[in-house]
């Protein structure tokens, strides 16, 4: 991942952090059995989080979805 004007400065991300090939594989990724979770676990929606930089690309995942 680039950071700033010089591309020669990268950061590594965590391991943690789950590399999707499109935006509904990142949907059903952080929010798996959503229909089945959130009956039984209350914390499901609030324990889960897709953070973008860009307002486009929020619109973009909210229309996904």
């Amino acid at each position: 991942m680039e950071i700033g004007s010089n591309p020669e400065k990268t950061i590594q991300l965590p391991s943690t952090i789950h590399n999707c090939a499109s935006v509904q594989d990142l949907i059903l990724f952080v929010y798996s059995n959503l229909n089945i979770s959130c009956d039984r676990d209350q914390g499901f929606l609030t324990e889960r989080i897709i953070l973008s930089v860009r307002n486009k690309d929020v619109s973009s995942i909210n229309n996904d979805s």
